[in-house]
């Protein structure tokens, strides 16, 4: 396709700089966690968080397991100021019982809990987790309701709630599944939940999935420990095609040589909160992230260099013994009144029509002259190939960025499975099929000329499965 608008010019980048992921997050233990007791499984809930706890209350009758333990139970914390969080309290009084209660999550306007509570076995054996729902009704949680799969012969717990309210992500390890605990799902069907749905052996292994968390976005959060070590490490699944793909494992600083789990992110990743006894107990992590937030970004558009070259003068003009030459400024002559060219890169170039005497093939007059200036669009720009093989090492390249009145600082990359890079050429490698949305983004400096901004593009890059 011939285009005739370009409205941008070219940088070439020399230096290459490359950077991974990890250092783009910042993550601090939450003041009010403390090696005393363990917290652990955050859950977003009004302008806190709520999360279990062994600890205890001044208005709390301490309660002991047979080893001596604190039960648990469900608190509620929630920022001061930018630097302080209030002292946790207990939830909810009608939330607590004889016996060990929580994770918990919460429906989307935070009127709707579901939490774990132990169940009261038969004689000697162990008590078993189910899952419990109450409803707030005038200030404070009431009807508090078994889960209808609740069972005395297995456990079921670790709750979470999609965003809709229809669907429950949860932990079992009920008859029929991968070995240990599994991660299930109910939907709502009417009034009622539906069976329970094992969510397959791409996520569930033969070891224990636990502490599902499921973002708005559809992305599956949880907790496994099917590695080499045996501690729980955070994987995430998208959810593609009608199936779930490969878990990825978070990198560092989330997992470590510890149990790391209890993962939950806000709405664009960037902020979140997550459970760990890297320190000793388990207590409570928050973390944000360092890399720049770049929203509103433009779907990459390729730079064309052809063009229709046309004078409208020349209708006029009678061609009986003429002829039209056009001196493209570049070697080329094409003849005719119109002329179709594609340039071999951007720069300025003087255009010339000639009207030529068809005997003697000598210019009769010069009809018109432009100084045409070809340039890129201005956006930044990722050169890379459109596909690859799962582990193959692409190389993603900007030094074709442009952009004018734009002193360019760093350059930023979102390779879409949860990678990024900063430097102006990033070396990376898929582990699974699929399509990934790259994310190239640029900032300039505050003390810039231009002051500080921000411009970035997106393409789409498809992981095949090795031949």
């Amino acid at each position: 396709m011939c285009k005739k608008i370009i409205t941008a010019g070219l940088i070439l980048i020399l230096a290459c700089r490359l950077s991974g992921g990890q250092e783009f997050y910042s993550i601090e233990r939450v003041p009010v966690s403390s090696e005393s007791f363990d917290d652990f499984s955050p859950a977003f809930y009004r302008n806190g968080i709520a999360f279990t706890s062994n600890r205890t209350t001044s208005f709390l009758i301490a309660r002991l397991t047979e080893e001596g333990e604190n039960f648990f139970n469900i608190f509620y914390t929630e920022k001061e100021d930018e630097k302080g969080w209030k002292s946790p309290s207990m939830l909810s009084r009608e939330l607590s019982s004889n016996f060990h209660d929580g994770p918990a999550s919460f429906s989307a306007d935070g009127n709707t809990v579901y939490f774990t509570r132990n169940i009261p076995a038969r004689g000697r054996d162990e008590p078993r987790l189910g899952i419990f729902i109450a409803s707030y009704i005038n200030g404070s949680w009431r009807d508090i309701t078994p889960f209808p799969y609740n069972s005395i012969d297995y456990n079921v717990g670790h709750p979470v709630i999609s965003r809709d309210g229809k669907t429950l992500y949860f932990t079992s390890d009920m008859p029929g599944g991968y070995g240990g605990l599994d991660i299930y799902t109910c939907t709502i069907e009417g009034d009622a939940w539906g069976p329970p749905m094992n969510i397959g052996s791409t996520i569930n292994s033969p070891g224990n999935e636990k502490f599902p968390f499921i973002h708005p976005n559809g992305r599956l959060y949880f907790s496994s420990d099917h590695n080499e070590k045996k501690s729980l490490d955070i994987y995430y699944s998208d959810y593609r095609n009608g199936e779930w793909m490969p878990p990825v494992p978070l990198p560092e600083p989330f997992n470590s040589d510890y149990d790391d789990f209890g993962y939950i992110a806000g709405e664009n990743l960037d902020e979140g909160y997550f459970s760990s006894n890297r320190e000793g107990s388990d207590n409570l992590y928050h973390f944000h992230s360092t890399f720049p937030l770049f929203t509103q970004c433009d779907s990459l558009k390729e730079n064309d260099y052809c063009f229709i070259f046309y004078e409208k003068r020349g209708e006029n003009v009678d061609t009986t013994g003429f002829y039209f030459e056009w001196d493209m400024g570049d070697g080329t002559i094409i003849h005719g009144l119109e002329a179709e060219h594609c340039f071999d890169t951007t720069g300025t170039y003087i255009i010339t029509l000639n009207v030529m005497d068809k005997i003697t093939g000598e210019v009769m007059t010069e009809m018109a002259s432009y100084e045409f200036l070809l340039e890129n669009i201005e956006q930044p720009y990722i050169t890379s190939p459109d596909t690859a093989f799962v582990d193959e090492s692409v190389t993603f390249d900007s030094r074709y960025t442009f952009l004018k009145n734009f002193q360019i600082e760093e350059f930023y990359w979102d390779m879409g499975d949860g990678t990024k890079y900063s430097g102006n050429i990033a070396e990376h490698a898929y582990e699974h099929p699929g399509e990934y949305i790259v994310t190239l983004g640029v900032t300039s400096s505050p003390d810039s000329p231009f002051g500080e901004r921000k411009a970035c593009v997106y393409k789409t890059i498809v992981i095949l499965e090795e031949e």
